[in-house]
């Protein structure tokens, strides 16, 4: 099928976002994650809670662990609720504890039985692919009229694949905002979906049909306002936070990274949307609840930065949580801002005190500037949490270790509140995966269920074996663990409550 012109597109599509009824009953499915116990995680992930909550007062300990609400599930609700798709419920396994080895079939058979629909959407991430398919199994068993349909972060670069599988019917890859509402009108008309941009699926003679064209993206200023209420409101006792988002696009592009917008120019949000949008998720949930902002680069746009801090101040009553890079903390006019308007959380991405790993896997960050743009941020008053990650391709083990020394000296020093350490993982549709060698990595296999942050590294590099670099990684999770032990420069003297509360819900890990 020859591609279509851009004018033709856009004619097209515009008729998806046009209200009309269905009778579909339409089930968004949030996939488990496995569990997987680190000894080390104990101390670690306790102290880091307990620093993050003394920045924060009034967050409350969450009863079952939900952490988030699904951000695709409520977006995608409302563009759903918008085209005339009224019927929709979510199916939630994320609260339940799964093995690595699968999902207990009992159980999701049960939950299955008191959620029968016409359409089961999912968009899992790489390590927890496993237990959507096997979850997607199960309702072809049950439902076999019923239609399951992945999307999202990993089904997109593994589209083909997916499409392979016997219980999935439709991938959409990319983005779903068009696809989604004419694939589902589509199914409901019993149209021709090789009609359809962003669709890959298996046809009846068994050939895998991929799409050779795909919508346009929407404008974020005529995206439809997300279906807030898609969860009851008694899910707000179990989330630490309510994830927002200001501006879709990072314009950096790290080799690591699988966001689907990386390398692109941030696309804006109207700021009166934003904070409307924050209204209604805290009427819903709870207005106890602080934002967590999930842009890549939160700080991009020096001049937009200040127009949101502005709103948020004027709003008044709004703390959050948000992300940057260390090169876009140079303007104190935004550090300002920020503590102004309430940020009470920076996360930054440091990764690792190599300069060459940062020139060959991050852009434009120099790592000698560290120290004194984190002196900065925390005399303008806002704690910083860093990102740690344990065995980029060109390090030896010695490397690995300096970084970690490196980045528990910042703490000791006052200079970072907290920080994170993951193990290295290439997921699919980072340039690690799909150019391993280019980066210097051996794949060891292809199991997704351990392309896991916290398990055994699924390469080995020229310096070291995954064996090797896992221990690195295990004994830098211990010295986090002491290094965040000791009294914090922010919020020192408000913890409350039980030690023995904090760092629950990590106990046996989640991704």
């Amino acid at each position: 099928m020859p591609v279509r012109p851009l004018q033709v597109l856009r004619h097209d599509s515009a008729k998806y976002l046009r209200r009309r009824k269905s009778n579909l009953h339409i089930v968004f499915v949030h996939t488990p994650m496995s569990t997987f116990k680190v000894d080390q995680r104990r101390e670690f992930w306790q102290n880091f809670d307990v620093r993050y909550h003394a920045t924060h007062p009034g967050l409350q300990h969450m009863e079952n662990v939900l952490w988030e609400l699904p951000h695709w599930m409520t977006w995608l609700g409302g563009v759903l609720q918008h085209t005339g798709f009224e019927s929709m419920e979510p199916l939630d396994f994320y609260s339940s504890e799964t093995q690595i080895t699968g999902i207990d079939v009992a159980k999701v058979r049960a939950s299955l039985a008191r959620h029968p629909g016409d359409i089961y959407l999912f968009s899992p991430m790489t390590p927890n692919l496993f237990f959507a398919l096997e979850i997607a199994d199960l309702i072809k068993e049950m439902y076999p009229h019923a239609k399951t349909i992945f999307g999202g972060v990993v089904a997109t670069p593994q589209r083909q694949k997916l499409a392979a599988h016997p219980s999935v019917d439709y991938v959409v890859f990319e983005r779903a905002e068009y696809a989604l509402p004419a694939l589902l009108e589509t199914i409901e008309a019993g149209g021709d979906v090789t009609a359809l941009g962003n669709m890959c699926f298996r046809m009846d003679d068994g050939e895998i049909f991929t799409s050779s064209w795909e919508y346009p993206s929407i404008p974020v200023e005529e995206l439809p306002f997300p279906k807030v209420d898609l969860f009851p409101s008694s899910a707000g006792k179990d989330i630490r936070y309510i994830r927002q988002v200001y501006a879709l696009g990072c314009p950096y592009k790290c080799s690591f990274c699988t966001i689907q917008t990386i390398g692109q120019k941030p696309s804006y949000f109207p700021v009166e949307r934003v904070i409307s949008e924050i209204r209604a998720y805290r009427k819903h949930y709870g207005e106890h609840h602080n934002i967590y902002f999930g842009d890549e680069t939160f700080t991009t746009h020096a001049e937009r930065t200040l127009k949101i801090c502005q709103a948020l101040e004027d709003e008044g009553n709004v703390m959050y949580d948000c992300q940057t890079r260390l090169n876009l903390l140079q303007d104190d006019r935004v550090l300002r801002a920020l503590h102004r308007s309430g940020c009470r959380w920076l996360e930054i991405g440091l990764e690792t005190a190599d300069q060459e790993s940062q020139d060959l896997f991050k852009q434009r960050v120099k790592i000698g500037s560290t120290r004194d743009a984190l002196a900065r941020v925390r005399d303008f008053g806002i704690p910083v949490c860093s990102f740690m990650v344990n065995g980029f391709p060109n390090q030896t083990i010695d490397d690995m270790r300096r970084s970690l020394d490196w980045v528990c000296g910042l703490i000791s020093d006052g200079l970072l509140q907290a920080s994170y350490l993951f193990g290295l993982v290439p997921y699919p549709g980072s340039e690690l995966y799909e150019e391993p060698e280019k980066s210097g990595l051996r794949l060891r296999h292809h199991d997704f269920r351990y392309y896991h942050e916290d398990m055994l590294p699924v390469f080995d590099t020229e310096h070291a074996t995954a064996e090797q670099t896992y221990q690195v990684f295990l004994d830098g999770v211990a010295q986090l663990g002491q290094a965040m032990s000791c009294r914090p420069y922010f919020g020192a003297d408000t913890i409350q409550g039980s030690r023995a509360a904090f760092g629950a819900f990590w106990e046996s890990s989640h991704v």
